[in-house]
């Protein structure tokens, strides 16, 4: 590969607190979905890579769940994800809902600047200022000096998404190169990615309190263009929905199966839009029990962060 003059190229951590619009904010940046958003907190669960490139830098974007205090379970994986991904970045974006407080402002800011990472603060959600409102965070930006820029990445994504790459590309190391193909979007895999579709789909179909003990997982992906199996020009995906308690899953499943219906139409719209071919989706709802403080099964779940 030639070595491109004046490129920058590097990895960028999104530190925020749960449902500041991080995964809204990257699915902005690209321009497509890779990353799931809800309206719940704590969607996002595992590291998701979203790459931005163009002709002059690449900067590889690393959404990890949002901060949390509990330790327990799941959140003792979440925390260290956290941490993992702001340890391997080289720069921090730090995302503040505008209506972020005061106080969770002062602790983000503080692991940005701790890390000893170049970091950029971003408000997002700036259509909540109205008028000559400011952000609830703003006493503590103003204490130590830091610049921000307000954006809105759910209604104005393309200016969200040139405001922050142009404070971020300076901040990339000099590189010969893009350190991914500059046609990828990200490094997850369909299996991942579809999975995750799911996720969010059980999300916006399920009560309050479910999502946080339910998992999905892929048990067989068949491509067409690579399966001895396939015998279409269809992709076949087979998911296992876990859930902690069993009245949970009469709650996924509905009445007559109708809520699980809606699920997997949703999730299939998602799968198909991103692959571009037809899919078939096969959802199954399985109970088991504390399995977000079960170690094994976390691990088969993927909930382990692999250190290098």
């Amino acid at each position: 590969m030639t070595a491109k003059k004046n490129y920058r190229a590097g990895f960028v951590a999104l530190l925020g607190e749960p449902n500041a619009g991080k995964s809204t904010l990257l699915n902005a940046l690209l321009g497509e979905q890779i990353s799931i958003v809800s309206e719940k907190p704590q969607t996002t669960r595992s590291r998701v890579h979203g790459i931005w490139s163009d002709s002059n830098a690449q900067i590889v974007f690393v959404d990890a769940p949002g901060t949390i205090e509990s330790t327990s379970g799941i959140n003792s994986f979440l925390k260290e994800e956290i941490v993992d991904v702001i340890n391997k970045a080289d720069a921090v974006l730090v995302v503040l809902a505008a209506d972020t407080e005061e106080d969770s402002a002062r602790k983000l800011l503080s692991v940005a600047k701790s890390s000893g990472k170049p970091f950029q603060v971003i408000i997002n959600k700036s259509d909540l200022l109205k008028g000559d409102r400011l952000p609830k965070s703003w006493p503590a930006l103003l204490e130590d000096k830091i610049e921000f820029v307000a954006v809105s990445a759910l209604k104005k994504s393309k200016e969200a998404g040139q405001e922050v790459v142009g404070r971020l590309v300076p901040l990339m190391p000099e590189a010969e190169g893009p350190l991914f193909d500059e046609e990828l979007l990200t490094t997850e895999t369909m299996r991942k990615l579809a999975a995750e579709f799911v996720r969010e789909a059980c999300f916006h179909h399920t009560r309050q309190e479910i999502p946080y003990g339910l998992a999905v997982r892929v048990t067989k992906y068949i491509d067409p263009n690579e399966s001895s199996e396939a015998d279409s020009d269809v992709t076949k995906i087979y998911c296992e929905i876990i859930v902690e308690k069993p009245a949970h899953k009469g709650i996924v499943i509905g009445a007559k199966g109708a809520n699980l219906k809606k699920i997997g139409s949703d999730a299939r719209k998602s799968i198909e839009k991103i692959l571009g071919s037809r899919v078939y989706l096969d959802l199954h709802v399985d109970v088991r029990e504390g399995w977000t403080k079960n170690k094994r099964i976390l691990k088969e779940l993927g909930y382990v962060v692999v250190k290098e």
